[in-house]
Order: C-alpha cells, then sequence, then structure tokens
C-alpha cells in the first residue's frame, strides 16, 4: 500500500497564520497515488505442485500465486504459464477465466479480482490431466516474472491430494452443497487414517467416500466431470489398500 503524504507541522502552522492575516493560502495536496494500469513494471510468481494421482486416469493439481512487484496497481491482469512437458491438460481452474492453447495456459480475472494492488498478491488453482511439468516461463500481462517455478512438491500419501481435489471442485463451483459437505469430512477423515496408519479405516472410510455418489445428492451437487474425477481417484486409493 501507498500511504498517503501527511503535512508537516511547520507547515500546517504557516497555513493556520496566512488564514489568521486575512491572506489567501492553497492548501497542500497530499501526493496522489499511481493510476491503475494494463503495463506490469515488475512480478514474481511461484508455483506449487500440491498432489498427483496414477491409476485409472493420472492427473494434478496445482497452485499458482503471482505478487504485483511494481509501483502502480494492475488492472484486467493476463496471465501465461507453459508446462515444460506435453501432454498436460488443465480440465478446471478457479479464480480466473482460462483458456489453453497447446502447453500453454491463459488466465483472465473474474470481476472480484480484476485489479492487484502492489505489493499485493493474487492465486489461482487448478487440475489438470497428465504428469505434471513445472511452468518454463510464466508472464503477467507480458512481462516475464521472476521465480517463475518452484520445485514441485507432493503431499505425502494420496489423501492429502484427495482433499486437494475436494477444495478445488467446492473453489471452481462444481461441487456444493450437502455433498460437499459429506466429502470434505470423509476426505478428512481418509486423512486422519492415513497419518495414524490406521488401514482398515481408511478403507472403510474411502467406502464411505465412493458411496456419496450412489445417493440422490451425488448426482445433483456435482458436475459430471468432477464427478467421475473424485471417484476415479477414491477408486485408485482404495485398489492400492485392497
Amino acid at each position: 500500500m501507498i500511504s498517503r503524504q501527511r503535512l508537516a507541522p511547520a507547515a500546517v502552522l504557516g497555513a493556520a497564520a496566512v488564514a489568521l492575516a486575512g491572506g489567501m493560502a492553497v492548501p497542500a495536496q497530499a501526493a496522489s497515488k499511481p493510476a491503475a494500469t494494463t503495463t506490469v513494471d515488475s512480478c514474481k510468481v511461484t508455483y506449487k505442485l500440491n498432489g498427483s494421482w496414477k491409476g485409472r486416469s493420472t492427473g494434478f493439481t496445482s497452485t499458482v500465486r503471482f505478487w504485483n512487484t511494481g509501483s502502480a496497481p494492475i488492472t484486467d491482469w493476463t496471465l501465461q504459464f507453459t508446462f515444460s512437458g506435453a501432454g498436460q491438460r488443465v480440465t478446471k481452474l478457479w479464480s480466473a477465466d482460462w483458456t489453453q492453447s497447446g502447453s500453454t495456459v491463459t488466465a483472465k480475472p473474474l470481476h472480484f479480482n480484476q485489479t492487484i494492488q502492489p505489493g499485493k498478491q493474487l492465486t489461482i488453482g487448478f487440475i489438470a490431466d497428465g504428469v505434471n511439468g513445472d511452468p518454463t516461463s510464466v508472464t503477467l500481462s507480458g512481462t516475464a516474472c521472476g521465480e517463475t517455478a518452484s520445485k514441485g512438491q507432493v503431499l505425502p500419501g494420496m489423501a492429502g491430494t484427495l482433499s486437494q481435489l475436494v477444495e478445488g471442485y467446492a473453489a471452481s463451483g462444481d461441487l456444493r452443497d450437502a455433498l460437499l459437505r459429506s466429502l470434505r469430512n470423509r476426505a478428512e477423515q481418509i486423512s486422519r487414517d492415513e497419518r495414524n496408519g490406521n488401514q482398515k479405516l481408511e478403507i472403510y472410510h474411502l467406502r464411505q467416500f465412493l458411496k456419496q455418489f450412489t445417493y440422490k445428492r451425488g448426482t445433483t451437487d456435482i458436475t459430471p466431470g468432477a464427478s467421475t474425477a473424485l471417484q476415479n481417484l477414491g477408486r485408485t486409493m482404495l485398489n492400492n489398500l485392497l
């Protein structure tokens, strides 16, 4: 945040003296904030692999966080990043409108995050098919950003990935209401079972997780794509334990 300048005490007293003498004084003006711009002076980005899975399908979920390190607000930004590998295809991205062409993903703001103030950051997350490949380049409105990629780090075990997937689909609006509450609770139970090394309980809770999709809310509170992805990951985890 850029702070407004305050009048020095001497300037305030001087202005008061002029006013008392009957003179006209022009009030001192506070320094104006830089106007919002679509041009980026400088930026930095970190990329984090949150989890990945293999089985009936191969995929991963990641987070991209980007900062405005310049002096002026950035409005109507465009974030672009290019995967280093081949075959990565984003299937869901939240907190931005997005498109993908080849290995390059382009994200644009939604109504609530159109402007990035100096020193502030925004975060987007996504789910993708394929094997993760950290981005080779990241640009914000055409300006190359420093710290373009951190080393990918897979969360221990797959329970963390399951929770990431549930929260990702919740953030994108593909998972909601009663089903979201049920799956979130089951994912927390599965993570606790995995941490405690209780395989028997983990199998039970995974089966209960998958059972949620057989109820009415399992079709009304979720989109087909999200349902397929969550069930595939749940079955993969269950098969690995049996």
